[in-house]
């Protein structure tokens, strides 16, 4: 099984039991980050879980979260 495929299907369960549990998407979405299985967030299978995690998102209708703005610097 490719690390693409593992990642859909952590991603999958986890959607369906946050969504059984009454979990709003942004939950849904936490929830799933959460459940990153591998040791280190670099490497392949880090971007197969990115590239998984953009698809399955997309397909669900779950919002990807975005960064954070930097707070305004304190000098200007």
């Amino acid at each position: 099984m490719s690390w693409y495929a593992e990642s859909w299907q952590r991603m999958d369960s986890t959607y369906r039991r946050t969504k059984r549990d009454g979990y709003d998407p942004p939950a849904i979405s936490k929830a799933i980050d959460e459940s990153y299985p591998y040791s280190s967030r670099s490497g392949y299978a880090y971007k197969a879980w990115l590239a998984a995690r953009k698809d399955f998102f997309r397909k669900h209708s779950i919002p990807l979260r975005r960064a954070k703005r930097p707070a305004p610097d304190l000098l200007s």
